[in-house]
């Protein structure tokens, strides 16, 4: 979003990103297994972000996401006694999810000492946590849109060009506070990011690996909840055009290079990123 670590004073910088996953691939831990129920999620968030540079070290940044989460199987017979003779069962939620405010600032840059960004913020618990099946049951947490908890974000940023080139790395943490209103109180997350980037006049790209872990998830406060939580490595291409001076368009296609989850779970078939930026001087 902040585009190499960069603050501009007064720049406002208004965004949107489109975010697809599929997940079909069932595997515990390391291994993959049968999708004996021929279980697939399918995960879509269309998010809007604005950034505005209060100086040229300060910015503030709000994310405003809408999420739509899609899960499909077919249930054997006596499989699920609100649908006993089995059959394809769907759950679905939709909506606003939980917004995030950050507030970003800029270390003073010294001579050829990489550019460093200082991020902290706030996730709210706004999106629904409230979605039912067809029968009126709620269904697992995991599927519901929002989290019910308000929770610190905290992130580090560097960036430092060499050449004709832009590496950067990130570093940042979301930390669960509490549980929602039914018990349940989502895992911690880290994510780390290395990024390879050419910034070129028209056409820009890159690669970057991604690092997530997910510690376990918890319910009726203090339960552990099981096939929730694992480490995770991505790698996604990512190709740019710059439109006009001012509006970028890019698009990136992250794919797993080591999976190691807790029990069983679905992990991902394929992703696609899509984003658009539009900066504007005020």
């Amino acid at each position: 979003m902040l585009q190499y670590n960069a603050i501009v004073d007064g720049q406002l910088t208004i965004g949107t990103s489109y975010e697809y996953e599929f997940l079909t691939d069932p595997i515990y831990g390391t291994r993959s297994i049968p999708n004996v129920n021929r279980e697939r999620t399918n995960n879509t968030a269309t998010s809007f972000f604005v950034n505005y540079g209060l100086s040229d070290k300060f910015s503030l940044t709000l994310f405003v996401p809408y999420r739509s989460v899609t899960n499909e199987k077919v249930l054997f017979r006596g499989q699920n006694d609100d649908q006993y003779d089995g059959g394809k069962y769907i759950r679905h939620a939709s909506g606003v999810g939980d917004m995030a405010f950050m507030l970003n600032y800029a270390l003073p840059r010294f001579s050829k000492l990489p550019t460093i960004l200082l991020s902290a913020g706030v996730k709210l618990a706004n999106g629904s946590i409230d979605a039912t099946d067809k029968y009126g049951k709620r269904f697992s947490d995991n599927l519901q849109i929002g989290s019910g908890s308000v929770d610190p974000i905290v992130a580090l940023s560097l960036s430092q060009a060499y050449h004709n080139m832009i590496f950067s790395a990130e570093a940042f943490t979301r930390i669960t506070m509490r549980e929602n209103i039914y018990g349940y109180k989502y895992g911690n997350e880290l994510h780390g990011i290395l990024a390879a980037d050419y910034p070129g006049a028209l056409f820009y790209g890159g690669l970057r690996l991604s690092y997530l872990l997910a510690t376990r998830d918890h319910y009726e406060y203090g339960k552990i909840t099981r096939e929730r939580g694992g480490t995770w490595l991505y790698l996604a291409p990512r190709l740019g055009i710059k439109v006009w001076d001012s509006l970028d368009f890019d698009i990136s296609l992250p794919f797993a290079v080591y999976q190691n989850v807790n029990e069983s779970q679905l992990t991902s078939s394929y992703q696609i990123q899509i984003n658009t930026t539009y900066h504007l001087a005020l």
